[in-house]
């Protein structure tokens, strides 16, 4: 065999091995919805605060390899998938504030201020593996957990007429503009599947954004 197509498919073998099976994601979204609220953008990437920034870059390419949204599209149902991307967002909205070391070092100021919340500690080892009992893609949330859902796309209101032509910058915030320039990629490759899931991790980054909604309604009736 051609050494390189060799090394090409090992990469994917490994790439694959790294996903979680559909019922180790689920037990991971029955833990972390509950408590999407209380836990820390360290929690999100499953590290110490202590964390350096190769690590943080590492952590979120680890989360990412088990739990991008893309590996699950043909895997899961609609309403699970919603799920996926909600609390996804997170941990990549966790990211965009560790990487850098500005906006890292305020939010390690603002966790160990008096009247914020205390830093949390280490991760112990073996922190973020899922849990080893088997649970049915199909199971229902435990008694008492959300199940957070995208915001529903509702027909956009009218732009006035000197606002029609504004810049995409303008219209989100940085986070969601990040996600939004993904989809404007993917849709150049001609990957809808790609583009309508960024799109929603944007509007649950910039749920505010009018434009974003607009984008949505169009790229699915595309």
């Amino acid at each position: 065999m051609d050494p390189i197509l060799d090394k090409i498919n090992q990469a994917r073998r490994s790439r694959r091995a790294m996903s979680w099976s559909v019922p180790q994601l689920m037990a991971w979204l029955h833990e972390v919805e509950p408590i999407a609220d209380r836990r820390s953008k360290f929690d999100w990437l499953e590290i110490p605060p202590t964390a350096s920034a190769s690590a943080i870059q590492e952590a979120y390419h680890q989360v990412a390899r088990s739990r991008h949204p893309d590996l699950f599209r043909a895997r899961l149902t609609p309403e699970v998938m919603d799920r996926l991307v909600r609390m996804y967002a997170r941990v990549t909205a966790a990211y965009a504030d560790l990487k850098e070391p500005e906006r890292c070092a305020a939010y390690l100021r603002e966790l160990r201020s008096p009247g914020g919340k205390t830093a949390p500690p280490p991760a112990p080892p073996g922190r973020g593996r899922p849990s080893t009992i088997p649970v049915s893609p199909t199971s229902p949330p435990p008694l008492g957990a959300r199940t957070p859902t995208i915001p529903p796309v509702s027909a956009p209101q009218p732009i006035p007429e000197s606002s029609a032509h504004l810049d995409p910058a303008r219209s989100m915030n940085p986070r969601a503009l990040e996600l939004y320039r993904q989809v404007e990629e993917a849709r150049r490759r001609g990957d809808k599947g790609t583009a309508v899931l960024h799109l929603k991790m944007a509007i649950v980054a910039d749920p505010r954004s009018t434009f974003l909604r607009a984008a949505l309604l169009e790229l699915m009736r595309s």
